[in-house]
């Protein structure tokens, strides 16, 4: 079968935001392997902790919350091309596409709060593409996503919200497998109405971005941060938002607050241009006529353990790790 062409302005040139496995209209269940390529394991010394998304050969997205208490790169890594978070030790193509993170690179603008919660990941070797394992997109502007109701949203993270004793969700039962869960893009008027009200009040603004469905039941959870959150144009798949934040996991009139990646579109191109990954025109016309990196010879290779929350009340502000 061949590959659909790109149709829509993206971020780097070529092939992203395709997959080989189609996907079911279900929520909250097991997913397929090669269904999301692009979903990583973050991990820290070797364990789960974060989702991530691949968006080339050596760079990697996810939540600058992830790092609020492990900062140095030589503790992470990141794992693509596996179904489970936690693979066999028999598994050694697992740990052939295990990838040691180089730099971390938060957000300027991210100061510990729930806004600017983006980080780049840069890895210390190229990731080798497959089925498997592919880059996902992203654009300059999600405004056509929004009111959207058949987007998805995938992690390894717990799978209820702790109910009953503290600190104690349901987790991810072995063998782990990653989680798929169909969700809508909320506005966000009726998102910062809906957070406006009695018990929990939050401003939505800036950089957040709202998904789920009001009447609760899907959403992400603590093991879920940094992970993608995708939307289909076109037959490509694009990367909306990353997991950053809710109160509680699937409550109604909660939904769950995400990054806005097209907020960040032009940070991580310079940054990626500033590396080597390609050389970065000013608004130099693309092929879908918008600025976008040039690669000189071949294409670019494009909710977390539980903690205690960093606002400890009833309801309240959580990190999605």
């Amino acid at each position: 079968m061949a590959l659909a062409q790109p149709r829509v302005p993206l971020s780097v040139p070529g092939p992203c935001g395709q997959r080989t496995v189609p996907t079911r209209i279900v929520g909250g269940k097991d997913s397929e392997l090669g269904r999301w390529p692009w979903q990583g394991s973050l991990r820290l010394w070797g364990s789960h902790r974060c989702g991530a998304s691949l968006l080339n050969r050596r760079w990697v997205l996810t939540a600058a919350h992830c790092f609020e208490d492990h900062s140095d790169p030589f503790e992470w890594s990141v794992q693509f091309g596996e179904l489970s978070s936690s693979p066999s030790i028999w598994n050694l193509q697992a740990y052939y596409n295990r990838y040691s993170v180089e730099e971390i690179i938060l957000s300027p603008l991210y100061l510990g709060a729930s806004s600017y919660d983006i980080a780049l990941l840069k890895l210390s070797s190229s990731v080798t593409y497959n089925k498997y394992i592919q880059p996902i997109c992203v654009l300059t502007s999600s405004s056509e996503f929004q009111n959207r109701t058949d987007c998805w949203v995938t992690g390894w993270g717990d799978i209820e919200e702790e109910q009953g004793r503290p600190h104690t969700p349901p987790s991810l039962p072995s063998p782990y497998i990653l989680q798929e869960v169909q969700v809508g893009i909320i506005n966000s008027a009726i998102c910062n109405y809906l957070y406006a009200q009695p018990v929990f009040r939050y401003d939505i603004w800036g950089d957040m971005i709202c998904a789920g469905t009001i009447q609760g039941g899907k959403d992400a959870c603590f093991g879920d941060s940094g992970g993608p959150l995708a939307c289909e144009k076109k037959g490509l798949w694009i990367q909306v938002g990353i997991v950053s934040w809710g109160t509680g996991c699937g409550r109604p009139n909660r939904p769950g607050v995400y990054t806005n990646v097209s907020r960040h579109f032009r940070w991580m191109q310079k940054l990626l241009a500033r590396s080597g990954q390609g050389q970065w025109l000013p608004w130099a016309p693309g092929r879908w006529g918008t600025p976008r990196l040039q690669e000189p010879c071949h294409l670019l290779s494009p909710l977390t353990p539980l903690k205690t929350p960093h606002r400890a009340v009833t309801w309240r502000l959580c990190d999605r790790l």
